[in-house]
C-alpha cells in the first residue's frame, strides 16, 4: 500500500493542475463534524495533470504588506458554500467589498508571514489555491492530495505544508514557483498541523481516520525523522502564546463533545498534563504562520473557539483557567487580529456569520454575513 502512495506521490511533484482538475465525485463531509471520517471511499487519489497551467498568469508579484502604519484592514473568509473567499474591509466597521473565486469546499487557508500570499485549501476540489491579497486574484491551482484540510507556512514563507484527511503525506510547495516539492511520508492521513519559528525544524500534526495509536506526532524537517507523543483522541494541535507549550484538544466531531486539553512539551516530546474546562468544548486557536498577519499584543489570554458556549474563550495558559468567555453564534471555527481597532473576527459556520469582537471589552461590536464561513486571515492596507 505504501508503494501506491510513494508512486502517487512523485506524481504529485510533476505537475501543477488546472482548476478543473478538482474531483468532482469526492464524497462531501458529514454536515454534523468538522473532523468528519469520511467511511466508503476507495482510498485511492487522483493524481495531477501533467499540464502545469495556472489559473490566473502572475503578472507581478504580489507586493506584500509593510509594517509600517496601516490605512485598512483586508480580511479573507473561506465560504464553504460558495466556493470564494469573501473580501472584508475595515476601519472604524467591516463591509463586504469583494470575492475570489477558488475551489470547491475552501476550508482552513493561510497567509504566509510575510503578508505576500494566501493559501487556501480546497477540501473537496484535492487541491491549493494561490491567492495574491493585493491584487485579489487566484494566481495558480495546484492538485494535492485526497481531501486537503489544514494547511501552514514555513517560518521563512519559502514552503507551504499541506495535510490531508485521506491521505499518507504531507504535500509541500514551493513559493513562488508553486512547484510542488517532494512531499513528507508519514503513514497515516493527518487533520491539523502546526509549526512556529522558535522550532522552524519541527512539523507538528495530528492523525485521524486511523486506527493507529498516538495521534499527535512531529516531523523533523532536518532528520526527516517522526517522533510520535504518547496521546491519542487528538483533534488540533496549537502552540501557546509564548511557544512553551503544545496543547491538543480532543474528539473534533461537532457532535461529539470534550472538555479535554493535553499539555505537551515540544521539546522532549511528552505529555505534561491532561486539564478539562467544563463546560466548554475547545476547538481551535490563532496559529503563527496560518491566521494571520497580525496577532494580539503579549499578554492577551490564548484565544480559543467553544462549540458548546457557543463562543470565544480568554484562558489563561498559566493557570490553566478560562477566564471569560464571549458567546458567539453556532460552530465557532477560526479567528483573526485587527491592530487598527483592537478587535478579533470569528468565523461561525452555522448561522454564516463574521463576529468582530472588542478586545478590550470582549464584546461584539458587528456581525457580518458570510455563507458557511470557516477559515479567516488578514492583512494591513497602506
Amino acid at each position: 500500500m505504501l508503494r501506491g502512495w510513494v508512486g502517487l506521490a512523485i506524481a504529485m511533484a510533476m505537475a501543477l493542475a488546472l482548476s478543473s482538475c478538482a474531483t468532482a465525485n469526492a464524497p462531501a463531509p458529514s454536515p454534523r463534524g468538522e473532523m468528519a471520517d469520511m467511511s466508503g471511499m476507495d482510498g485511492t487519489s487522483t493524481a495531477p495533470s501533467v499540464a502545469p497551467v495556472p489559473t490566473v498568469a502572475p503578472a507581478t508579484a504580489a507586493a506584500g504588506v509593510k509594517t509600517g502604519a496601516y490605512a485598512a484592514l483586508r480580511v479573507f473568509v473561506a465560504s464553504e458554500s460558495t466556493n470564494s473567499l469573501w473580501v472584508l474591509e475595515g476601519g472604524a466597521t467591516f463591509k463586504v467589498v469583494g470575492r475570489i473565486e477558488v475551489g470547491r469546499m475552501p476550508h482552513n487557508i493561510a497567509i504566509s508571514p510575510d503578508g505576500r500570499w494566501i493559501a487556501v485549501a480546497n477540501r473537496m476540489g484535492n487541491s491549493v489555491s494561490i491567492v495574491d491579497p493585493i491584487r485579489m486574484v487566484e494566481v495558480v491551482r495546484v492538485q494535492v492530495g485526497h481531501q486537503p484540510h489544514d494547511l501552514t507556512w514555513h517560518p521563512d514563507s519559502k514552503t507551504i505544508f499541506v495535510g490531508h484527511e485521506h491521505d499518507t503525506f504531507i504535500a509541500r510547495i514551493e513559493a513562488g514557483t508553486w512547484r510542488p516539492l517532494a512531499p513528507l511520508m508519514v503513514s497515516v492521513p493527518q487533520h491539523d498541523l502546526a509549526i512556529d519559528a522558535s522550532r522552524p525544524n519541527d512539523l507538528f500534526f495530528t492523525v485521524t481516520n486511523s486506527d493507529q495509536a498516538d495521534d499527535l506526532r512531529v516531523y523533523d524537517l532536518t532528520l526527516g525523522k517522526i517522533t510520535s507523543f504518547k496521546v491519542q483522541d487528538v483533534h488540533d494541535v496549537f502552540f501557546t502564546p509564548d511557544a512553551s507549550e503544545l496543547w491538543t484538544t480532543s474528539s473534533g466531531f461537532i457532535g461529539v463533545p470534550s472538555d479535554r486539553i493535553v499539555v505537551e512539551d515540544p521539546a522532549t516530546r511528552t505529555v505534561k498534563q491532561e486539564i478539562h474546562l467544563a463546560g466548554a468544548y475547545p476547538f481551535h486557536t490563532m496559529k503563527h504562520n496560518r491566521d494571520g498577519f497580525f496577532f494580539p499584543p503579549a499578554g492577551t489570554p490564548m484565544l480559543v473557539s467553544d462549540h458548546r458556549g457557543p463562543g470565544l474563550l480568554f484562558i489563561d495558559p498559566a493557570s490553566r483557567s478560562v477566564l471569560s468567555e464571549t458567546k458567539l453564534g453556532p460552530q465557532p471555527f477560526h479567528t483573526t487580529y485587527d491592530p487598527l481597532g483592537n478587535r478579533l473576527l470569528t468565523t461561525t459556520n452555522a448561522d454564516s456569520a463574521v463576529r468582530v469582537i472588542d478586545l478590550a471589552t470582549r464584546t461584539v461590536v458587528q456581525k457580518l454575513d458570510v455563507p458557511a464561513p470557516h477559515g479567516i486571515v488578514a492583512i494591513g492596507l497602506p
